[in-house]
């Protein structure tokens, strides 16, 4: 769909943003801001029964998200926070700190206590907060924020920064409203379409882990006669496989010393968790941290990675596993453990798409050990049942599944890669609309005063 530009522009004296529509203001932050002000920069203690304090992980774009508080203190301390009268109805919320630019319109009737890495922004009254909700999206507003950000351990932005950036605006506050009325009825349909195709994701992730389970479980033959496993997460398997605990399939399990490496600025990768991949070639090792040779020589004596291993997280996300299907030195935190299978019993790869199946994860589930930060031991994951079929069979399994999830791969590919196109168009609609590049007053009735 193509939309009619304004009759007449006019030179915005920014160089970066060229021509805007001949009515339109164009000015420096701080003159409409009738008060800025970021969240609480004091130290509170915790309690496990309180008022929530939000961060800049409770702002997404368009809505607060309060229950998902990382921190709860006590009323006395959130009514000290609050007792300047920030955040309150109508102010824009700004994240600032960390993962900087998302924003949405504070709507609570009752100030919630904020950490410093929120900023409350209260616009003077003529101007719609509605239409700086989508401007602080455009294009124009956030590339300013990144490049007034700060470097360091976390992305950081002044307020002062903030208030110097530059912004233009319609000066008819019926206007206003007209651009964030039209953008709130194609945002939300471009947001339905890029939900239809997160839901097809996960539907397609639930498919590939059910075809993953069955095949790993029941075998390929739908005819072979099945025995009880004796394991309430397995049920029945084919009657010639073999019920085994995983020690049984293992050459050497092991992780590495439980301290954590200093790091250097070139030297062998390290991953922690978060770097797991499926496969160790999807791995991004010149990101990952790196530690001295010294250091891998001493943490590798343990357990060493190589081509063939399978390694498993057993902390936080519990059970992510990676295939190492490359010859490359790195190390694994003591948060992961590494698998090295005996291959006359079973391969690697089959190991590790056995460890993708539900009956996989259902028996780790059940070995976690239950602290402050669920874990599962070594010995705990070594007597986990599982289901040995003949080394033949876990060839045509493995086979099979590449085939069978390939097509799955594909179509999730597909489905991101058209949620992309879509945030894409979402971004450049609204940087177009809050921008002036195209004239939507015909489309979006203007309203009344």
């Amino acid at each position: 769909m193509s939309f009619p530009r304004y009759p007449e522009y006019k030179d915005s004296g920014v160089e970066w943003l060229g021509e805007v529509p001949g009515r339109w203001a164009v000015a420096r932050f701080s003159r409409v801001i009738a008060a800025i002000k970021d969240g609480t920069h004091g130290t509170f203690q915790r309690v496990a029964e309180g008022r929530p304090l939000l961060s800049a992980k409770n702002v997404l774009n368009g809505q607060l998200d309060i229950g998902g508080a990382e921190s709860l203190i006590s009323d006395s301390d959130h009514a000290e926070i609050v007792a300047n009268g920030f955040p309150r109805k109508g102010d824009l919320l700004l994240t600032i700190v960390g993962t900087i630019g998302r924003t949405c319109v504070y709507e609570e009737i009752e100030p919630f206590a904020f950490q410093r890495s929120v900023c409350f922004i209260r616009l003077q009254k003529e101007l719609s907060p509605h239409f700086f909700y989508y401007f602080f999206q455009s294009k124009f507003f956030q590339e300013q924020l990144v490049g007034k950000s700060k470097s360091s351990a976390q992305a950081g932005v002044y307020m002062g920064d903030v208030a110097s950036m530059s912004i233009l605006f319609p000066r008819d506050a019926n206007e206003q409203t007209a651009i964030s009325t039209f953008l709130d009825r194609e945002t939300a349909k471009i947001d339905a379409l890029v939900a239809e195709q997160e839901k097809l994701i996960a539907l397609l992730q639930e498919k590939r882990q059910a075809v993953i389970s069955h095949a790993v479980t029941k075998g390929l033959d739908p005819n072979v006669p099945m025995k009880d496993s004796g394991v309430e997460w397995l049920g029945e398997v084919p009657w010639h496989w073999e019920i085994k605990s995983i020690s049984h399939i293992l050459e050497a399990i092991g992780d590495v010393d439980h301290f954590m490496p200093a790091s250097v600025e070139k030297g062998v990768p390290y991953l922690m968790t978060g770097d797991l991949k499926e496969f160790a070639s999807e791995v991004d090792f010149d990101g990952c941290k790196q530690v001295s040779d010294e250091d891998y020589i001493g943490l590798s004596k343990r357990i060493k990675n190589s081509r063939g291993d399978v390694i498993m997280a057993r902390y936080a996300t519990i059970g992510t596993s990676m295939y190492v299907d490359i010859d490359i030195d790195f190390l694994v935190s003591y948060s992961c453990v590494t698998l090295k299978t005996d291959c006359s019993k079973m391969s690697g790869l089959y190991l590790f798409k056995y460890m993708k199946s539900i009956a996989f994860l259902q028996g780790v589930e059940n070995k976690i050990n239950a602290n402050t930060q669920g874990n599962v031991g070594i010995k705990d994951l070594q007597s986990t049942k599982i289901a040995v079929p003949p080394i033949h069979e876990q060839t045509a399994i493995a086979t099979f599944l590449d085939r069978e999830t390939a097509k799955l791969d594909t179509l999730m590919a597909e489905a991101r890669t058209a949620i992309t196109l879509l945030q894409e168009r979402r971004t450049a609609l609204i940087s177009a609309a809050v921008t002036g590049q195209i004239d939507v007053r015909s489309i979006a009735p203007l309203e009344t005063a």
